[in-house]
C-alpha cells in the first residue's frame, strides 16, 4: 500500500497568535509526494513536487531542490505541467514537477526540499517584489545497505527490479586479428548510469578494448533506463570456437536478492595463424574507441554529484508579453472600430465637429500668444487674437467665421452685453490701431488676454 507524505512550505513567518487564520491566508506552499521511506542504496524512487502559488512573478518558476547529502535527482531538468486547484476556498496556480531521486548514502536521513520564491506583496501586477526562502519539514528516509551475503564478485552495481539483459555479436566467422563488435544491452526500472560493463576485463584467446556506453531513459522521471555497451574484441588464435558467456549481476529490490543474468556463449569460427601475445599486438583500432572511455572518466565527478535541478522555464500563459501579443489584434480592432464610429458621429453632428475644431485651434493659438516671440510682434499677436474671436463668434451665432469683423458689434444677434461687449470692442480697437495706424507701442498682452478670456467665457 502506497503511503503519501504532504509537506507544506509556508512563505514568510506568521505573527505570534496568528493561528489558523494565518494558515488559511498563505500565498504559496509545496506538497511533496513520496512512495517509499525505506529503500536500498542506489535505488531510484519517484518524487512528485507540487508548487502552489498565488502571486508568483511570471518570469520566475523556481524548482524545489533536494539539498540533503546522500541523495540526488535522476534528471537535471524535470518536466512539469500547470493546473488550477482550490485549497481552503482559495484559488491557486499549481505547478506539478514529476522526477525521481537516487539514494547514494547508507543510514537514516531527514531529506529536505528547498527553494527561493519571488512573489509580489499584493495582487497588483506592479506590486513590490519580495524573495522568500522556503524549506520543507524533514521527511524521514532510511537507506539500507546492500547485503554482503550472497553478493557475487562480479556485481555490476545496478539496483532495480526485473532488469533485462541482451548480448549479440556482429560476426560469426572472422580471421585472427580482425575486430569483432560485441553489443550489450540492459533495461528496466533502475538507475543505470553507474552500472559497469558486464563481463571480465580479460578473456583467454582474445584482445579486449575499452567499452563505450550510452544511456537512454524510457520515462520522463528517468526511473526506467536503457543502457547499451559497445566493445571491440579481437580473436588471437584459430582454436577459439566461441565468444564466452557474459554474466550481468544486479540487486533486485523486489526479491531483495542478487540476480544473475547470462547470455552466450556464442559460436565463432576463427581462421588464420595465431598471434603471439607479447610479440605483436593486433592491428591498431581508431583512437575514437578510446576517447569515450577517457571522457567517461572525466565526467565521473559530475555523475556522482550532478548539482541542482535547472529552473524550469515559465509557461507562456504566465508571461505578460505573450498575453499582450495575443490581445494586440483585438485591441487594434477595437481602436479602429472606435475611430470609425467617432468619424460617423462627427459627420452626423457637424456642430460637435465644429466645436472640437474650434477648441483645438484655440488651444494651439493661445500657446502661441503666450510666447514672448509672438508678443514682441504686435501684428502677429493681434492677428492670432482675431482668429480666436471670429471662430468663437461664428460658433455662437451659427455663422461662418470668415468675414466677421467690427460690424458685428452693431448686430442685435450678438450674444454679449455690458462689460463683455466692451471687452470685445477693445479687442477690435487694438487690432485696428496696429493694422491701420501703424502704431509701434508694445503689446499689452496681459490686458488683451484678459479681455479675450472674458469674451470666450461669455460666448460659451
Amino acid at each position: 500500500m502506497r503511503s503519501y507524505i504532504f509537506i507544506l512550505l509556508f512563505l514568510g513567518t506568521a505573527a505570534p497568535g496568528a493561528g489558523l487564520a494565518a494558515t488559511q491566508e498563505r500565498t504559496s506552499f509545496i506538497k511533496v509526494q513520496i512512495d517509499q521511506h525505506k529503500i536500498f542504496l542506489g535505488q531510484a524512487f519517484p518524487v512528485t513536487m507540487e508548487l502552489y502559488v498565488q502571486r508568483l512573478l511570471p518570469s520566475d518558476l523556481p524548482v524545489p531542490q533536494l539539498t540533503t547529502p546522500g541523495f540526488r535527482f535522476t534528471r537535471k531538468r524535470p518536466q512539469f505541467f500547470q493546473t488550477i486547484r482550490m485549497e481552503n476556498s482559495t484559488r491557486y496556480i499549481v505547478f506539478v514537477f514529476k522526477t525521481g531521486a537516487v539514494a547514494t548514502k547508507v543510514g537514516k536521513h531527514n531529506i529536505v526540499f528547498e527553494t527561493d520564491v519571488t512573489v509580489r506583496d499584493s495582487d497588483d501586477f506592479f506590486g513590490k517584489r519580495k524573495q522568500i526562502h522556503v524549506a520543507s519539514d524533514p521527511i524521514a528516509m532510511e537507506v539500507l545497505p546492500l547485503p554482503a551475503e550472497g553478493r557475487p564478485t562480479n556485481f555490476s552495481g545496478a539496483v532495480g527490479a526485473n532488469l533485462q539483459f541482451k548480448v549479440k555479436t556482429s560476426l560469426a566467422a572472422v580471421k585472427t586479428g580482425d575486430p569483432l563488435n560485441l553489443s550489450i544491452e540492459i533495461s528496466g526500472r533502475a538507475s543505470l548510469d553507474q552500472a559497469s560493463v558486464p563481463g571480465p576485463d580479460e578473456w583467454e584467446g582474445f584482445k579486449l578494448y575499452p567499452a563505450t556506453s550510452n544511456t537512454k531513459y524510457l520515462d520522463t522521471s528517468h526511473l526506467h533506463a536503457f543502457k547499451s555497451f559497445e566493445r571491440i574484441i579481437v580473436p588471437l588464435r584459430p582454436d577459439v570456437t566461441e565468444v564466452p558467456k557474459i554474466e550481468f549481476v544486479y540487486f533486485d529490490i523486489g526479491t531483495k536478492k542478487y540476480v544473475t543474468r547470462t547470455a552466450g556463449p556464442f559460436p565463432l569460427s576463427v581462421t588464420g595463424s595465431a598471434i603471439q601475445t607479447g610479440i605483436g599486438d593486433p592491428p591498431t583500432l581508431p583512437n575514437t574507441q578510446l576517447e569515450p572511455d577517457q571522457k567517461a572518466g572525466k565526467m565521473e565527478p559530475l555523475r556522482r554529484a550532478p548539482g541542482v535541478l535547472a529552473p524550469a522555464p515559465a509557461p507562456l500563459l504566465t508571461r505578460p508579453w505573450f498575453l499582450a501579443a495575443q490581445a494586440s489584434p483585438l485591441l487594434a480592432w477595437l481602436l479602429m472600430m472606435g475611430w470609425r464610429r467617432r468619424q460617423i458621429y462627427l459627420e452626423n453632428h457637424p456642430d460637435v465637429a465644429r466645436r472640437i475644431r474650434v477648441q483645438k485651434l484655440t488651444r494651439k493659438t493661445m500657446r502661441a500668444l503666450r510666447q514672448t516671440e509672438t508678443q514682441a510682434d504686435p501684428e502677429a499677436f493681434h492677428a492670432g487674437v482675431q482668429i480666436i474671436v471670429r471662430e468663437h463668434l461664428g460658433m455662437a451665432m451659427d455663422r461662418p467665421a470668415e468675414g466677421i469683423g467690427r460690424e458685428i458689434l452693431e448686430d442685435d444677434a450678438l450674444p454679449l452685453s455690458g462689460e463683455n461687449r466692451a471687452a470685445l470692442e477693445r479687442l477690435h480697437e487694438r487690432d485696428q490701431v496696429v493694422r491701420f495706424a501703424n502704431a509701434e507701442e508694445p503689446v499689452n498682452a496681459a490686458l488683451t488676454l484678459k479681455d479675450l478670456d472674458r469674451v470666450m467665457v461669455a460666448l460659451r
